[in-house]
């Protein structure tokens, strides 16, 4: 065992410091060959989502979040290295003569580049003939906890989410809760239909008070199907965390947040969201020496969540269910498929990541027709209140994440700024529908009236109520 500043210096300094003195001295005369990189070619990938939910995430982020890219990295052998990234990603001219000549091995404990840190860990694992665990650490467990993840819905559709998600073998869901939906009521639906042990972990979005939170969380505690809650309140506020963790049997996760939280006793487990290789180290490091777990959260395909799961291989307080989106897709570019099995994956065997691609299926999603933008609008009905109706458009910049957040949706669109019905939370008596041509009789009307910015109808603008 080392302590935690010996843990973070030898990480600080290279993943080379964490290996055994036998691998290590594989690793120096491996890299004593000068395997060298000397290209890096990616493609943007477009595979189709489950059909249940298809149109639902495409509406809420647009193609920004069904878009993956993988990038291969060439070496002066016949070995490439894989990585992916979410979303349409790529590399600059000088960002790829960064990387040209020089060894996979140089990388090791990256904090940069998590596409990347696959694709290295992959060609140093392919070269030794080991799987990439074994050159981060000792190997702890040979399956990982995974989370399925989805956007927030109506209540009858997030029941739904929870019967696809445990049909394919999760035990826990994750989503962001947002301000056009109650969340209680959402729960609610979900609690009728999750099967024993399954559980929902609810992301707060970091942007509320305690005041505001707590008798949320005391609201939600009645309903064992939450299981966890994410980023409750502003991450600056670290006395509000202590007071939610005192009053609150729930678990309450930090991701928006700096790691000594962990040290402070002020959360009860961390998330490090899309971290490259080198600061997934360092959690690990601190996770370990405050006696708290953490989670990774790595939103990819099969070829990302491959890595995750060398990673959580070797983290031991990595215990917390890992998110990855590999489960949104009906399909991969990649040869096999991780099969969930009671709420987890098999860390692959390897050599490297254990994944090869599959060249015709990389060429079809490579050149698949992209979905265009179709009009909609999203319908915001408070109780006793207004009715909302406002275009959502997530293709452009900026946009994607405005369905959380009703200021941010109605930015600029509401006359004065002016926001209608109650203040904007988690808990008012609100429901909101997407509407289109087929759901509605008076669509065209209203995409014209809302070209301007929101229509408001009925109610007043202090309209609405919290549900009791």
């Amino acid at each position: 065992m080392i302590n935690r500043r010996e843990f973070l210096a030898a990480s600080a300094a290279t993943g080379l410091s964490l290996l055994s003195p036998s691998l290590r001295n594989r690793v120096e005369a491996a890299d004593a060959k000068r395997l060298k990189i000397t290209g890096i070619e990616w493609d943007q990938v477009l595979v189709p989502y489950q059909a249940f939910n298809r149109q639902a995430l495409f509406r809420y982020h647009g193609l920004s979040l069904q878009l993956r890219t993988i990038f291969r990295v060439r070496t002066n052998t016949d070995l490439v290295g894989l990585g992916e990234s979410w979303g349409g990603a790529s590399l600059t001219d000088k960002q790829v003569a960064g990387y040209v000549g020089t060894s996979p091995f140089e990388w090791l404990g990256a904090r940069k580049d998590l596409a990347l840190n696959m694709a290295f860990y992959d060609l140093m694992g392919k070269v030794l003939g080991l799987p990439a665990w074994r050159l981060i650490g000792p190997q702890v467990r040979d399956r990982i906890p995974v989370a399925a993840w989805t956007v927030s819905r109506s209540p009858q559709e997030l029941a739904e989410e929870v019967r696809q998600a445990a049909g394919r073998g999760y035990l826990w869901l994750k989503y962001h809760i947002d301000e056009v939906h109650n969340v209680v009521d959402q729960v609610r639906a979900m609690q009728r239909v999750a099967p024993k042990g399954f559980r929902v972990q609810l992301d707060f979005n970091a942007n509320a008070e305690y005041r505001d939170i707590s008798p949320i969380l005391k609201e939600l505690a009645r309903f064992p199907v939450i299981g966890r809650i994410e980023d409750p309140i502003q991450t600056g506020d670290r006395d509000g965390y202590r007071k939610l963790i005192a009053e609150s049997d729930i678990e309450l996760l930090i991701h928006h947040g700096p790691v000594d939280y962990l040290i402070d006793k002020a959360c009860d487990g961390y998330m490090a969201g899309h971290a490259p290789i080198g600061h997934a180290i360092k959690v690990a490091g601190v996770s370990e020496e405050a006696g708290l777990p953490f989670m990774l959260q790595q939103a990819g395909g099969q070829i990302n969540q491959a890595f995750l799961a060398h990673e959580v291989a070797v983290f031991s307080g990595a215990r917390i269910d890992h998110v990855n989106l590999a489960h949104l897709w009906v399909d991969d570019v990649t040869t096999t498929r991780a099969r969930v099995t009671r709420g987890t994956i098999a860390v692959p065997k390897g050599p490297g990541l254990g994944m090869q691609l599959d060249p015709e299926k990389l060429e079809k999603y490579a050149t698949a027709p992209r979905p265009q933008y179709q009009p909609f609008l999203v319908r915001i009905v408070y109780k006793g209140g207004p009715t909302i109706v406002v275009r959502h458009e997530p293709h452009l910049s900026g946009q994607t994440d405005n369905l959380r957040f009703l200021g941010r949706l109605l930015k600029g669109k509401v006359p004065k700024n002016r926001i209608p019905g109650p203040t904007p939370g988690y808990l008012n008596a609100v429901t909101s529908e997407f509407l289109d041509r087929k759901n509605c009789g008076d669509f065209d009307r209203l995409w014209k009236a809302t070209e301007r910015g929101a229509v408001v109808t009925g109610g007043s603008d202090s309209g609405g109520s919290p549900t009791p």
